[in-house]
């Protein structure tokens, strides 16, 4: 559930071949805009900052790039590359090792822009760290060993220096783990694991930690954990109208989650960089765009997003990147970013 850069590439290699019949020595490297973030003011990113901190719908994404081990050829699909307002982006790729260039480059861009990066796991691989790291507990006591677990958790996203955990919780979808009721044959579960386990996560995580870092749940959704959970962030795949995002609010919402907790997400990946077809005030502006523009009747949603961002990232060049992510969040929350 959950396209190359020839041009580009082409410039490139005209450079070079130019470069090699020249007579001149050049010294120093030459300098292309695709290898370089643009930087702003001290003032710029203080003001982003506190746009980040303010009480807004935010722009949320699974990014597949996110665990590279060395810097890609273009910026787009570096952590600078990303949109200066993007919130929060799930490590979908996985975490870069401390120390790394590429894992200073994600602290340099969490710091100055306070764009938030979450350690995204499904119940499955949740439950295989718990019976690697707490076997005899699991077996005596699962509970107990649950909590162990959120501490351990805790401690690797210290580790790490991010910023909180996002469950891809789909029980109903495959995943056998202890994490989900498999009997509940619906979009809400009821499920003792999942709930002890947020309930342990949220002293660390979530509106309950009295910290800034998120706890976040994607997919399905549990009743029993809304005090302890930032946001369930639905996977609206395929939407084509308002209509059908309030009735995944209703759904998955299980009647208990606020909608300012509620991120609709698109799978770019499968549907492209705008989505499917979406008509918004007679015009077809597409999915993405028209999960930003929508709201749920019972308020503000929480936000809007994608599954695969890359897939965005050089979707309309001569505009910048990230052109639809963008495009949404300017939709959301008009501001100079």
């Amino acid at each position: 559930m959950k396209q190359s850069i020839i041009c580009i590439c082409m410039g490139l290699g005209i450079v070079a071949l130019l470069a090699s019949c020249s007579k001149q020595n050049i010294p120093e490297p030459l300098n292309f805009k695709e290898l370089n973030p643009i930087v702003g003011s001290e003032e710029y990113y203080a003001a982003l900052r506190a746009y980040k901190k303010s009480d807004h719908a935010v722009c949320f994404g699974w990014w597949g790039r996110s665990g590279v081990k060395d810097f890609p050829p273009d910026m787009a699909f570096r952590y600078e590359g990303l949109p200066d307002s993007m919130d929060i982006v799930s490590l979908w790729g996985g975490i870069p090792f401390p120390g790394t260039p590429v894992w200073d480059e994600m602290q340099s861009v969490r710091k100055r822009k306070g764009t938030k990066f979450v350690w995204c796991m499904f119940g499955s691989g949740t439950e295989q760290l718990l019976r690697k790291n707490f076997p005899q507990l699991a077996q005596r006591d699962l509970l107990a060993a649950i909590d162990s677990l959120a501490i351990s958790m805790n401690d690797t996203i210290k580790k790490y220096q991010i910023d909180g955990f996002d469950l891809d919780y789909e029980p109903n979808f495959g995943d056998p783990s202890i994490f989900g009721d498999q009997n509940s044959n619906g979009s809400v579960t009821n499920d003792p694991h999942t709930q002890r386990l947020f309930k342990a996560l949220s002293q660390y995580m979530g509106p309950m930690s009295g910290t800034d870092n998120i706890l976040m749940i994607d997919g399905q959704f549990d009743r029993g954990i809304e005090p302890y959970v930032n946001y369930l962030a639905q996977q609206a795949y395929g939407s084509t109208t308002a209509a059908q995002l309030q009735s995944r609010l209703n759904t998955y919402g299980g009647g208990v989650l606020p909608a300012k907790k509620f991120i609709v997400t698109e799978n770019m990946q499968q549907y492209g960089p705008s989505g499917t077809s979406f008509v918004y005030n007679g015009t077809n502006v597409g999915s993405v765009l028209g999960m930003a523009y929508w709201n749920a009747t019972q308020g503000r949603k929480g936000g809007f997003g994608a599954y695969i961002i890359e897939t965005d990232a050089l979707s309309n060049p001569t505009q910048g990147y990230y052109y639809y992510l963008r495009r949404g969040i300017q939709i959301q929350n008009p501001v100079p970013y």
